[in-house]
């Protein structure tokens, strides 16, 4: 409070000499003094005078001092900028209103830009933000009303319009009535003071931003704050003397690290749920879509992205930026620390949020990058964070023997084996060791490495060169079967196109040691490795590592193959294949570099000459570009340079030689795929395909090689970041070229390409048209040839009605026949390419419904074909008037979600798939409305990367749902789950008689529930007794349920046998989310307790229609229950609510 005092005093006296010296003490006394009298004029209200005083001052200095500031390159300019920056701060923390208008009447007087003096400004408060941060509160008289940062949340939460509140509450502040705190201070002089450059709909957008902002973060902080406290206990420093250790051993509590990462993940994925609500709530209720729609794919981009990258999202909405904030939050704390978390962490505690979303990105970061002072972090404290990390999802599922192994016993020992520390740098290796019963320790095999480099930290188990095998072979194996599917469905014959795309990207070319020359690729993705096997068959698979991320454990496979793979794919191209129809001789990768380098010249004429249809985006140096791709051609010979170089410059010269057209294409497509699988992205939502490369004259070969092929592309960034950018009709077909010359879509969860899935969403745009001269008529209908065309190539199929609509291809090249597979699933239709008998023909077909599934195009095309059939009389107008009515309507999707069924182990399976987040959300959401309940009835599940959710119906979802239908007291969740099963069991036609009957199975067992009354039920029953089949009479007098702690109760009356008695089973859910329940048999039943045990399996049997088993414990008969005698228990109206109630209970008592 003194310092505060002391600056009024300060004030009071005219702004002394004294305090301007301190806080400048770079200037000669001589300037002070003259920048003292313009601090005086200010306080006297004299503002323009006071600016040409500073002008003054910063001339009398440059002039005495020119060679200095010449040879430091400070301009005149510059330096009056200095002292206007100096005047502000200093006036701000006296008055800020008088510094405000201090800074405008210089941008008034031409002295500074508008745009400086508002970095100027922003930069006064950041300092006064970081003293708050640091808890240097200001004076504030006794008379002013004080409010907390969360006190103005809660009055503007709560009002009936809380924007107009908040005018209220700023208008007092004006007043000096109030002192408003962190972010509402500075909203109140962007909005109310008008010191910002947005419209009056902004500032209001900007509001209701960091009002949603301020509650998430608020969910989480509090939260989080739990967490790292329990971190703090989770791992101990203890001291060990007995052998093997002599040195510090960190002890890990996992069942407290595993409570831990369940409840941070909870709190973060309610805090972002809020955030949504709300952002979607404020956009919709104050027509503020355009300003707080969140994008999630790009707020997470930029959540991810690197210092050169943040220019590219300038022009982002407030939502984006907030929810892209939250996420970057979360993962700077716990230790990935990105710029935008850097940002984020500066900008929310110390109460910048205004600021933080108002700025852009890159001006954020920038800001917030010199005002950081990072706190120390101990050895316990990263120990903990990694482990934590083990236990997060979805990699925790993915690899939960791993997690299963580490976790035997619930205690972890880490001895510090190394430690490394240099300048940024610090890295630590610890051994693990299982900490057995008895305190004895068995050492695990794996190391933990923790590495900080910078401003991030890596966490990573290491495995040696045997350990990881009992982990992770299953994995690999089912990694190499998958890739004799990819190899035997690839629509390019010539591998080399694919392998030359993947070497451009992610598979290096390195030499050992001894002087060989290996292609070496590390990935996490499966299937990315089931791809590139089909390719480089990999003479070395190695998992030599786990990485431990924030979606939990992610593997990092490290494989190998000779160079020679890649030399006889050249060579066999060059004698009958791509290379020599470009007239290539080359034998070997080396042979390849020379033929490029001896054709520079055409290569630089050809980027030249596609110049015309590239754009040159923000940062992009095309000057300097050019000049480095002369300079590349005496690179070559550098492997590191030549396989990013070699595969666009083939391509421009492919376009030179041969030109555009399908052929053409099918090559390009291949060769493309393979740069966008490893260093690019495909977005369906922003409608982009971005290829990212570290040099900007490489860039240009691929932005040159796009434009030869007809797109448009934008190469943008600087520095070390430069990107290859397509955007909508451009992206469309890009991504269609991808689509149909790529890879197959593996369908095996984990082995699914969410590039591949983006893809193919972004190309689902295709023409279609009828050949008119091809009408037939054939026995039953009419025949037709209908074309459907996409990404520049056409494909011909044959178009049959008949009973039934069948749109059909058959050749004997599978390849071809690939390619038309991969047509249709542009167009929306899915389908198998199938071999016919033993002969070498290949076919697809598609009948009606799967027809009707497809996209608007295909379904117009569709109606016109069976019109113009009815029109030339080849077929009834019934038939026609039917089918017209299916392809208008369309039956793909339930409420827009598109569903897959199946057949998985000989299980029913129903999943919907998608890479967008919301979707998975919005269908969670629907589901649950219908009265379905997760983990119960429906799980959700993301891959590896968390770029694909999914959701999975369970067996028990569906017999809910017709039992819903059947029986809901609520009429809207019974006509939803009715559409819902009706719009199962089209699917289920479609996928075959196998299908349907394993869906009806369950529909019947859904309906059968609580049709029934066990009371006065009179039954014979045949059960197994001693090796001989007995019948035994049972009536039911009465039947009820209820809970008892974590338990079910179902307590029948009965006579069985001729006894009357009461029997109780007993259900509870174990562990492993299993259903199990028991039954003792008592000593005083009439005959002892052998009888009691037959009347009880008997009894049981008539209820349920299942035998139990039964079993000895300690001499005493128990008779044991399973999930099919609960399910048996469900049919009786009596008990069915009290068990489906007591079954959702228990499944989320175990998860929380």
């Amino acid at each position: 409070m003194e310092v505060w005092r002391r600056r009024g005093k300060a004030a009071s006296a005219g702004f002394s000499a004294a305090l301007y010296s301190v806080y400048s003490g770079l200037y000669s006394e001589a300037v002070v003094s003259s920048v003292a009298s313009a601090l005086a004029l200010v306080d006297v209200g004299r503002f323009r005078e006071a600016v040409e005083y500073v002008q003054k001052a910063a001339k009398a200095l440059y002039e005495g001092a020119r060679e200095v500031f010449e040879r430091v390159k400070v301009s005149l300019q510059r330096l009056v900028e200095l002292f206007v920056e100096t005047v502000t701060r200093v006036l701000a923390w006296i008055d800020e209103h008088k510094a405000y208008l201090f800074l405008m009447a210089a941008v008034a007087a031409g002295v500074v830009a508008l745009n400086i003096a508002l970095d100027m400004w922003g930069l006064v408060e950041l300092e006064k933000l970081a003293h708050f941060a640091m808890g240097v509160p200001p004076f504030i008289p006794g008379s002013v009303k004080k409010y907390s940062r969360e006190e103005v949340f809660n009055i503007l939460k709560n009002a009936p319009d809380p924007y107009e509140k908040f005018k209220e509450m700023a208008r007092d502040a004006n007043a000096g009535k109030a002192k408003l705190p962190q972010p509402w201070e500075s909203l109140r002089k962007l909005i109310i003071l008008k010191r910002s450059e947005l419209d009056e709909k902004k500032e209001k957008a900007l509001f209701y931003a960091v009002l949603a902002l301020e509650e998430a973060f608020g969910v989480y902080r509090s939260a989080l704050k739990e967490v790292v406290e329990g971190l703090g206990k989770a791992v101990q420093r203890v001291e060990m003397v007995e052998e093997p250790f002599k040195k510090v051993v960190y002890m890990a509590d996992l069942r407290l690290l595993t409570q831990l990462a369940e409840e941070e993940s909870k709190a973060f994925e309610n805090a972002l749920k809020i955030l949504r609500e709300r952002l979607n709530e404020y956009a919709v209720k104050h027509d503020l879509k355009d300003l707080l729609d969140v994008k999630e794919d790009v707020a997470r981009r930029l959540a991810e992205a690197k210092a050169p990258e943040l220019s590219e999202f300038g022009d982002v909405n407030f939502g984006v930026k907030a929810y892209a904030a939250l996420i970057a939050y979360r993962e700077y704390a716990l230790g990935r620390r990105g710029v935008f978390g850097t940002a984020a962490k500066h900008w929310l505690e110390v109460g910048g949020s205004a600021w933080l979303l108002y700025y852009t990105p890159s001006t954020a970061y920038e800001r917030a990058k010199r005002a950081r002072v990072e706190r120390p972090v101990t050895v316990e404290e990263m120990v903990a964070e990694a482990l934590r990390r083990l236990f997060l999802k979805p990699g925790a599922n993915h690899y939960r023997g791993l997690v299963e192994e580490l976790t035997k016993g619930g205690k972890l020992a880490l001895e510090l084996e190394e430690k490394k520390t240099k300048e940024k740098t610090e890295s630590y290796v610890f051994k693990l060791f299982r900490v057995e019963e008895g305190g004895e320790l068995k050492e695990l095999g794996i190391k933990l490495s923790i590495r900080k480099v910078g401003e991030g930290m890596t966490y990573t188990l290491i495995f040696g060169m045997k350990s990881w095998r009992g982990f992770f072979e299953q994995v690999l194996e089912v990694a190499m079967k998958a890739a004799g599917e990819v190899g035997g469905r690839l629509s390019v014959e010539d591998s080399l196109l694919y392998m030359l795309g993947w070497v451009d990207s992610d598979v290096a070319i390195i030499r050992k040691k001894k002087g060989n020359r290996v292609l070496r690729m590390s990935t996490s993705h499966r299937w990315q490795l089931a791809e590139t096997h089909a390719l480089f068959d990999w003479s070395y698979v190695a998992v030599l590592g786990v990485s431990l991320t924030l979606e939990g454990p992610k593997l990092a496979v490290t494989v190998e193959a000779p160079l020679e793979r890649l030399d006889e794919a050249i060579k066999k191209s060059a004698e009958g294949g791509w290379l020599k129809m470009l007239g290539i001789k080359a034998e070997s990768w080396d042979g390849l570099k020379r033929w490029v380098a001896g054709h520079w010249g055409e290569v630089i004429g050809a980027v030249k000459r596609r110049l015309e249809g590239v754009e040159v985006g923000s940062g992009f140096d095309l000057t300097r570009a050019l000049e480095e791709l002369e300079r590349l051609k005496s690179r070559l010979d550098d492997d590191k340079v030549a396989r990013e170089v070699v595969a666009p410059a083939l391509l421009l010269m492919q376009a030179e030689k041969l030109g555009v057209n399908e052929a053409t294409l099918k090559y390009f497509g291949a060769m493309l795929w393979g740069a966008v699988g490893g260093d690019g992205y495909v977005s369906a939502a922003e409608k982009e395909v971005n290829l990212t490369s570290g040099e900007g004259a490489v860039a240009l070969l691929w932005a040159a090689a796009w434009s030869a092929y007809g797109a448009r592309p934008r190469a943008t960034g600087a520095g070390r970041v430069f990107h290859v950018v397509a955007s909508n009709d451009d992206a469309v077909r890009l991504a269609q070229l991808c689509v149909l010359f790529g890879p197959p879509m593996l369908e095996k969860e984990g082995f699914i390409s969410h590039k591949l899935v983006e893809a193919v969403e972004l190309g689902s745009k295709v023409s279609v048209r009828i050949e008119e001269g091809s009408w037939r008529r054939i026995k039953g209908g009419a025949a037709m040839n209908i074309y459907i065309s996409a990404g520049g190539v056409l494909g011909e199929f044959n178009l049959y009605l008949q009973e039934k609509v069948l749109l059909e291809f058959k050749s004997t090249d599978r390849e071809e026949v690939e390619l038309k597979a991969r047509l249709l699933s542009l167009a929306g239709v899915e389908v198998r390419v199938r071999k016919e008998g033993n002969r070498d023909v290949w076919y697809i077909q598609a009948y009606t419904d799967q027809l009707a599934e497809g996209n608007e195009e295909l379904r117009k095309g569709l109606v016109k074909a069976v019109e113009g059939a009815l029109r030339r009389g080849l077929i009834d107008e019934e038939k026609a008037k039917r089918w017209i009515e299916k392809f208008e309507k369309g039956v793909s999707t339930w409420r827009g979600y598109k569903f897959k069924i199946g057949l998985s182990g000989g299980a029913l399976q129903v999943k919907f798939r998608s890479t967008n987040p919301e979707n998975i959300r919005k269908l969670k959401q629907e589901l649950e409305s219908l009265g379905l309940r997760e983990c119960e009835h429906f799980t959700v599940k993301w891959s590896e990367d968390e770029k694909i959710g999914y959701i999975y119906i369970a067996r028990e979802g569906i017999i809910e749902l017709a039992y819903i239908a059947k029986y809901g007291a609520d009429e809207a969740q019974r006509l939803g789950a009715a559409s819902l099963i009706e719009h199962l069991r089209i699917k289920a036609e479609l996928a075959g008689k196998e299908v349907l009957v394993k869906l009806e199975e369950l529909i019947r067992e859904g309906e059968s529930r609580r049709s029934l009354h066990a009371e006065g039920l009179k039954t014979i029953v045949e059960i197994e007794w001693k090796g001989r089949h007995v019948e035994v009479p049972v009536e039911v007098k009465n039947i009820k349920a209820w809970e008892d702690g974590d338990k079910l109760r179902i307590v029948v009356g009965a006579i069985v046998g001729g006894v009357e008695g009461q029997w109780t089973a007993t259900f509870r859910r174990t562990k492993k989310n299993a259903i199990e329940g028991y039954t003792v048999a008592r000593v005083n039943a009439p005959g002892g307790r052998e009888e009691d045990a037959k009347r009880i399996i008997a009894l049981v049997k008539a209820l349920t229609g299942e035998e139990p088993n039964i079993k000895l414990d300690k001499g005493k008969p128990v008779i044991i229950y399973t999930r099919r005698h609960l399910d048996g228990f469900k049919k009786y109206a009596e008990v069915a609510d009290t068990i489906r109630e007591w079954e959702w209970k228990s499944v989320y008592a175990r998860r929380g």
